[in-house]
């Protein structure tokens, strides 16, 4: 058994020489009941390192293709399986549970359901904060440091299985575990984009807004800001700029009123109606209004729904780690958007401050 560098997870593998690759397994280790993934057989030795954590508790199988020794490391454990809602009719035996995309079988690992592959309803895993996934046959690790898809003539709709493959790629990852081949450690999201790209058959940089997936909904500030984000940058490989599709309820608001210092972004009304507010007061937009929102306090702004219907906003940004953000309202500053790290303006402070 391998450990791996993401917390409370180890592989296991076996070298397959007619396919000249590895074929892996991972075990992780969470409060909640151990989980593996994809079983192999497992040695004396191997068998024994589970025990010592406390055995297994839930065996994801990925496809059915993946049942491999399920059903005896099921046995051995009294462990339960979880697989795909479209893939459970397809496996040698029951599933005690059936998973669709959203779904989660830890606080950190979702589910992704995948489309077009060598099987109707493969599942990918995403380790939420790890920047890290499981697939299962969907992508091969082969050559080393490299990935590729099954061929065509394995596949439902190859096409299909490369555009469902960009949910994937939207998480931008540097670490993806596959079943199948060299797992890759590092530089995951551009070795996952230079695969999608290679397709001369699919241009993977392109999306309908009809084609978009309802990646997130949000409420906070006790139900203030709510609503549902639909990305799209990521999904077509955007890796400057940011863009996505938020409709706001009736009487909802997204985002506090805030000042970028580097970051200028563009929103345009898809749908609805929607409030601008700003420092020089508050306008309403229709749909089709296209609003510029530069950076430094021209650009302040908060979009409200103040209407009786949905509105849809299409929001366009870049993306530099290093901008700040000021919420004039509260008196906060966002330093780090990846660290999240928050600070006030109030009581100013002298340089001197704290020091002896």
């Amino acid at each position: 058994m391998q450990k791996l560098t993401l917390s409370g997870m180890a592989m296991w593998s076996v070298w397959q020489p007619d396919r000249a690759m590895f074929f892996n397994s991972f075990f992780l280790e969470r409060a909640g009941g151990n989980i593996v993934v994809d079983p192999l057989a497992l040695s004396d030795e191997q068998t024994a390192f589970l025990r010592e954590r406390g055995g297994v508790a839930w065996i994801v199988i990925t496809n059915r293709d993946h049942e491999r020794r399920a059903r005896e490391l099921a046995t051995a454990f009294s462990a339960k399986i979880a697989t795909g809602e479209k893939e459970a009719k397809l496996l040698s035996g029951p599933a005690d549970r059936q998973l669709k995309t959203g779904d989660t079988l830890a606080d950190d690992l979702e589910v992704i359901e995948l489309e077009g592959g060598k099987t109707p309803g493969e599942i990918a895993l995403h380790l939420k904060g790890a920047k890290a996934a499981i697939v299962g046959d969907a992508l091969w690790g082969d050559p080393a440091g490299s990935l590729r898809l099954p061929p065509d003539e394995k596949l439902i709709d190859p096409k299909k299985a490369v555009l469902s493959l960009r949910q994937i790629w939207a998480l931008r990852l540097d670490v993806l575990l596959v079943g199948d081949g060299a797992c890759l450690f590092g530089n995951a999201d551009a070795i996952i984009g230079a695969c999608l790209q290679a397709r001369a058959d699919v241009y993977v940089n392109r999306i309908n807004v009809d084609e978009l997936y309802p990646t997130e909904r949000f409420s906070e500030g006790g139900g203030r800001y709510e609503g549902l984000y639909e990305e799209i940058g990521n999904l077509i490989g955007a890796r400057v700029l940011g863009y996505q599709i938020t409709t706001l309820p009736p009487g909802k608001r997204f985002c506090p009123l805030h000042i970028e210092d580097m970051d200028e972004e563009m929103f345009i009304i898809w749908e609805g109606e929607a409030v601008i507010r700003t420092l020089r007061g508050e306008y309403t937009c229709r749909k089709g209004d296209i609003i510029s929102f530069p950076v430094g306090d021209i650009g302040a702004h908060q979009v409200i729904n103040k209407s009786d219907k949905p509105c849809r906003v299409f929001m366009l940004g870049a993306e530099d780690p290093k901008g700040v953000c000021y919420y004039p309202d509260s008196k906060k500053v966002l330093v780090s958007s990846r660290g999240r790290l928050i600070i006030r303006t109030e009581p100013a402070l002298d340089y001197y401050d704290g020091e002896t």
